[in-house]
């Protein structure tokens, strides 16, 4: 299925009101899936601008990319300390008995925002000393939407 085409001045548009509504209110899950939506309208606003095409439907890369957050990164040769965690997971649940892992990766975390999922960082999952991710995913978002709006102010 083709995905809905649109301007690139929809897309600066979408990043900056989405991006507006996300730092509104106490921090939860479903102000930092309006974060993580605006990221990613504002790396493709960024990935037209550095291609002049006025519509999604001219690059390639979106389509390919489509919610992966470190793809478009990727796709804008930005630093690598821009990129979100590539070891994130769910706690894991249990189905008629039997446990089920729920990694995630950069393209996946707003699903487990957006059906009220917290992220813990799998390199402590094995302890007790689980670590929230959602705090720290959700600086490592504004650190991209600050390289974003200098990028698009260039």
């Amino acid at each position: 299925m083709a995905s809905v085409p649109f301007t690139d001045r929809e897309m600066q548009k979408a990043w900056r009101n989405n991006l507006q509504a996300s730092t509104h209110c106490s921090r939860t899950n479903a102000h930092r899936l309006l974060l993580f939506y605006s990221i990613e309208c504002g790396l493709k606003a960024v990935l037209m601008k550095r291609q002049s095409a006025s519509c999604t439907s001219f690059c390639d890369e979106i389509t390919e990319a489509q919610h992966n957050i470190n793809k478009l990164l990727d796709y804008l040769s930005a630093a690598p300390s821009l990129k979100l965690s590539a070891s994130l997971q769910m706690e894991p649940i249990q189905i008629k008995g039997k446990k089920i892992e729920r990694k995630i990766d950069a393209g996946k975390i707003n699903q487990a925002w957006r059906y009220g999922g917290c992220l813990i960082d799998t390199v402590n999952s094995s302890s007790s000393l689980r670590t929230i991710e959602d705090d720290k995913l959700e600086k490592q978002l504004m650190c991209i939407s600050e390289w974003i709006r200098q990028e698009l102010n260039s």
